[in-house]
């Protein structure tokens, strides 16, 4: 048992190093880092696996996931409380990794911590975007919504919404999943509430409240800062978030999608390159969200499934942006280990 443990302990390690080692650019929320008119820019990529972009007309109708996992309620103490001498923690200020499968804590760090979340607030986003097209009649991932001028001035990653333009609900969460878009989430925040941000911001903390996140405080949709102030939450409440976002499939079929071509009908199409570099990197990942603030760090709400068990690791904090080259080499090495242990 201890050597499958230590497999998915191992995950968490490769979230660090694959994330921010492997990755050319960490992903911010404070600047873009996507590909405008057709050309990718410095700091994005392309899929390294030869991956083919989804069109949005591939994608399906949101449904519920099939698979059940059990309510979390409580979380348990940890099976183990420090990582192997292998793996370096300390630059990891709160984190978690939660067996969904069979609800429990495999291991945990300052789990319980109040810590800002940067773009990882977009979880709650979709998620009620989500929900309200399974609840309202009125509502599909086909409504067509206009750009405001509010969600045109939202700034960091975006993909320069214009108040001439109008996208489908879907392709503006598909940019929200995939690029992480300020922008999109304002603007889908903006729409379900009729216009008003405040309503939203209610909705979403309200919500949070219902799902048992007591520690979680939202103050805007996307995740900015908010002058001295940002968005905080834990590393427990998180997994309790990505736990009810993953119930639906189109969370995770956009969230792994390497590249998505947006304005997908233009002469020259936005490409929008994945910020989570780990669904490339490291087998069974297929999702969540990212994140990066100053004030957060570098952030990232991983799923990952493997031989029909759900793992959600949640970490926060980091301050390094890029590793050395030994960091490289830590991560195959370790990937192997984690492969051979699984």
């Amino acid at each position: 048992m201890y050597k499958k443990l230590f497999g998915f302990v191992l995950i968490t390690h490769i979230i660090v190093i694959a994330y921010f080692g492997l990755r050319p650019g960490a992903p911010t929320t404070e600047s873009p880092t996507s590909v405008n008119n057709g050309s990718l820019s410095e700091s994005s990529t392309l899929s390294e696996t030869g991956s083919t972009t989804i069109e949005e007309d591939d994608l399906l109708e949101p449904m519920r996931v099939k698979v059940s996992y059990p309510e979390i309620g409580s979380f348990s103490e940890p099976v183990e409380t420090e990582l192997p001498e292998s793996i370096k923690a300390d630059d990891i200020k709160s984190g978690i990794l939660y067996d969904l499968s069979n609800n429990r804590v495999l291991w945990a760090k300052n789990s319980a911590e109040v810590v800002r979340i940067a773009s990882m607030t977009k979880m709650m986003t979709a998620l009620l975007a989500f929900e309200d097209v399974d609840d309202n009649d009125t509502l599909s991932m086909d409504t067509v919504i206009g750009v405001t001028n509010a969600a045109y001035r939202i700034g960091g990653s975006q993909v320069w919404l214009d108040p001439r333009e109008s996208f489908t609900l879907q392709e503006l969460l598909i940019s929200i999943m995939v690029k992480s878009a300020n922008d999109s989430s304002y603007l889908v925040g903006e729409y379900l509430a009729d216009g008003n941000m405040d309503s939203f911001i209610e909705r979403m903390n309200t919500r949070a409240i219902e799902l048992g996140m007591n520690s979680t405080q939202f103050l805007n949709a996307h995740g900015l800062p908010e002058g001295i102030d940002g968005n905080t939450s834990t590393c427990e409440d998180l997994v309790r978030l990505a736990a009810a976002l993953i119930q639906f499939d189109q969370a995770i079929e956009w969230a792994v999608l390497p590249t998505y071509r947006f304005r997908a009908n233009a002469k020259e199409p936005t490409i929008l390159a994945n910020h989570n570099r780990l669904i490339d990197t490291t087998e069974g990942v297929d999702g969540l969200k990212t994140g990066y603030t100053k004030a957060a760090g570098y952030c990232i709400a991983a799923t990952c499934l493997r031989e029909r068990q759900r793992i959600i690791a949640v970490t926060t904090g980091f301050k390094v942006r890029q590793a050395k080259r030994r960091g490289y080499q830590g991560a195959d090495r370790l990937g192997v280990q984690c492969k051979a242990s699984l």
